[in-house]
């Protein structure tokens, strides 16, 4: 039988601005690892798939999450990854030369984001 315990998490109290990332054909890092992350997002804004890889460098057949398109560019519509618990690095390539997309992340001050003293303020 196993033991599970509830930790009660620090609040976020820190956000990265969000900005319009351009992406190509040739993978790149969208995040670097981070033990201070909480959370990250990702939000395809253009009208070509964005493929994400954890930890990997993903290729056009080889990823682990594919973001679906925008009916039209910044629209709105298109795919979006949440993660609340991935604090590797986060990279991506775009099926087409002009891909975009917004990323966004979240962050602790402690590195051990378990504790419910750390308010994210160093």
């Amino acid at each position: 039988m196993s033991n599970r315990v509830f930790v009660e998490t620090s609040p976020q109290t820190t956000a990265s601005t969000p900005a319009q990332t351009s992406i190509g054909t040739t993978a790149a890092v969208f995040l670097s690892a981070d033990q201070k992350r909480k959370c990250f997002m990702v939000q395809n804004t253009g009208t070509t798939v964005i493929k994400l890889g954890f930890g990997a460098t993903p290729t056009q057949t080889v990823y682990h999450v594919a973001l679906s398109v925008c009916a039209g560019a910044d629209d709105g519509s298109g795919g979006v990854y949440i993660d609340d618990s991935w604090t590797g690095i986060v990279n991506g390539i775009s099926s087409g030369a002009s891909g975009t997309c917004v990323v966004t992340e979240f962050k602790t001050g402690s590195p051990d984001w378990d504790q419910a003293s750390d308010l994210g303020l160093t």
